[in-house]
């Protein structure tokens, strides 16, 4: 394998490392360095055997070259794939090589299927930096491991650190540090959920001497959100019926909310243990902000899908099929003054006063009788003899009475019924009829799926598109002119029954059979969020059940 040369460029990563002397000398590392504090090296070693099978790929992530070979021997020699990333130069060079870093990085836990990363550094400033970097740049998942390993933090320094940053205190990540007091490697790691609120817990300590000790009743790499312990969690939705809706006053003066999603929410923090803390949002952009900054912890309110969405967050297991859809004016039926006459046209009456001249049967027998009565010939003028035939004419009457019955009332309803003028039902159709089309304001990233879409119904729909304030302004020109509105099926039918439906239940409006993208509807998270897996396991509860179902 070659390696890039030193000082061809700043950042320098070797993929699988086999041989930890070659290393060395590639790195221009003094052979001294090979032997040389085993403590840090049989600590990381102590933690990986513990806590990683051997196939896990480790990733060791520095800043500075002290005793790092005697690291990579104690990583090999328990057997792991390695990988190794070094940024150079000062602060101001590390600030500005570690997105590069952690893109690279994120290649190889993408291409791994476990992933346990090593960062060793004694700069807290460094390590700050990484946890930002890290985070922005998407290099870890829950299924990912954190390991940090420093020797220069006090206690007071552990918590600060654990608990200042986002990747440190919620992702699954542990801190190895050396107690100079004791000489012992400690492990530490943050619950932000438990009894007492947020905490800095002792996992266990390694000593060269007894090797790794867990504290009482501890796992490495404990699970965080299985249990919120009554914690406060911020969610934000959009207050959209028959979602989410308004319906009163707590006598504590808060709003209550209900509907399908924020029934389920509720479901959800129950079985998590945490309490709702509503944050209403306003549009989608909103929604975003929230999201990524780490104002909001979970969307509650399903959204479709879509590469413009998933560009800025991520998303829960499948609620249900994304319902966005158009409603139009329904198209009506021109009064012809020919209506008047029509039932009275000459073939009509020819054709019901046309009756063939009976003729005398031949063949008296029961069979022919029978098809005879089937035809519309009638009974014969001599009756029936034997009551073999009498029992098989009362049996045909009877069944010929309630078909005939059934047959007249259906033709009946199918010459009555109005046929409409055809009305478009889906985005082709919708297409080539050139009307105008509306959007509101929390649409727009679809818009932005339509013009960014390869198939020409999609582009010659955008075209067209202005964007209008609210549901009930998008309806009103509807109303009023000849255009489409498109929105969300559930709440589009709401509307549309609250506030233009006759008394006598018929309205002007119609919403499109088919849903215009064929695609699923989720919650939204921040991107990597680690408690997904806990929302996931709780809302795919619900969906099995049918719960999730409006209609």
């Amino acid at each position: 394998m070659t390696l890039p040369r030193r000082g061809s460029m700043n950042l320098d990563f070797l993929i699988v490392v086999m041989d930890v002397v070659a290393l060395g000398a590639a790195l221009n590392l003094p052979l001294t360095f090979l032997g040389s504090q085993e403590s840090l090296g049989g600590a990381v070693r102590g933690v990986l055997e513990a806590s990683s099978p051997n196939s896990c790929t480790v990733m060791v992530v520095t800043q500075h070259v002290d005793h790092l070979s005697t690291l990579l021997q104690e990583v090999r020699e328990a057997g792991h794939p390695l990988a190794l990333f070094r940024v150079e130069g000062g602060v101001n060079t590390t600030h500005s090589d570690l997105p590069h870093l952690v893109s690279s990085a994120r290649k190889v836990r993408q291409k791994s299927w476990c992933v346990t990363v090593v960062v060793v550094s004694d700069d807290p400033a460094f390590l700050a930096s990484f946890a930002q970097k890290s985070r922005s740049g998407r290099l870890l998942v829950w299924e990912s491991r954190l390991m940090l390993v420093t020797r220069l933090l006090s206690l007071p320094q552990v918590n600060t650190l654990l608990q200042r940053h986002w990747t440190f205190s919620m992702m699954n990540t542990m801190l190895i540090n050396l107690n100079k007091d004791s000489a012992r490697w400690e492990v530490y790691t943050h619950q932000p959920y438990t009894p007492t609120g947020s905490r800095v817990l002792l996992l266990a300590y390694w000593t060269p001497e007894s090797g790794l000790i867990r504290a009482r009743n501890a796992s490495l790499f404990p699970e965080k959100f299985t249990n919120f312990h009554g914690a406060h969690v911020p969610v934000t939705a959009l207050i959209l019926p028959p979602f989410w809706k308004v319906i009163g006053r707590a006598p504590d003066g808060s709003i209550e909310y209900s509907g399908r999603d924020c029934l389920m929410m509720k479901s959800v923090a129950r079985a998590l243990n945490f309490t709702i803390v509503l944050l209403r949002s306003s549009n989608i952009d909103e929604v975003m902000a929230r999201l990524e900054d780490g104002r909001a912890m979970i969307f509650a309110f399903r959204v479709m899908l879509i590469p413009q969405v998933l560009a800025r967050v991520d998303h829960t297991y499948f609620i249900d099929r994304a319902t966005f859809t158009f409603s139009m004016l329904k198209p009506t039926i021109i009064s012809r003054w020919q209506n008047l006459y029509y039932p009275l046209q000459m073939e009509l009456v020819y054709a019901s006063g046309n009756q063939r001249v009976r003729a005398t049967l031949k063949t008296r027998s029961s069979v022919l009788e029978i098809v005879g009565m089937l035809l519309g010939q009638g009974l014969l003028v001599t009756l029936f003899r034997d009551n073999s035939t009498r029992m098989l004419v009362v049996v045909w009457l009877v069944f010929a009475f309630i078909i005939c019955t059934a047959y007249r009332g259906t033709l009946t309803a199918f010459l009555t019924v109005p046929k409409y003028p055809h009305r478009p039902e889906t985005i082709e159709e919708l297409a080539t009829t050139g009307v105008g089309v509306r959007f509101t304001q929390n649409a727009t990233r679809f818009l932005k799926y339509f013009e960014e879409s390869k198939l020409s119904a999609y582009k010659s729909v955008s075209s067209r598109v202005e964007i209008v304030d609210s549901v009930m302004a998008g309806l009103q020109e509807v109303s009023e002119n000849k255009i489409a509105f498109f929105h969300e099926r559930y709440n589009t039918e709401l509307y549309i029954t609250q506030y233009f439906t006759d008394p006598d239940g018929i309205s002007q409006f119609y919403v499109a059979r088919q849903n215009v993208i064929p695609n699923y509807a989720a919650y939204m998270t921040p991107h990597d969020a680690p408690y997904k897996h806990s929302l996931d396991y709780w809302l795919l509860r619900i969906i099995e059940v049918s719960l999730t179902r409006l209609q």
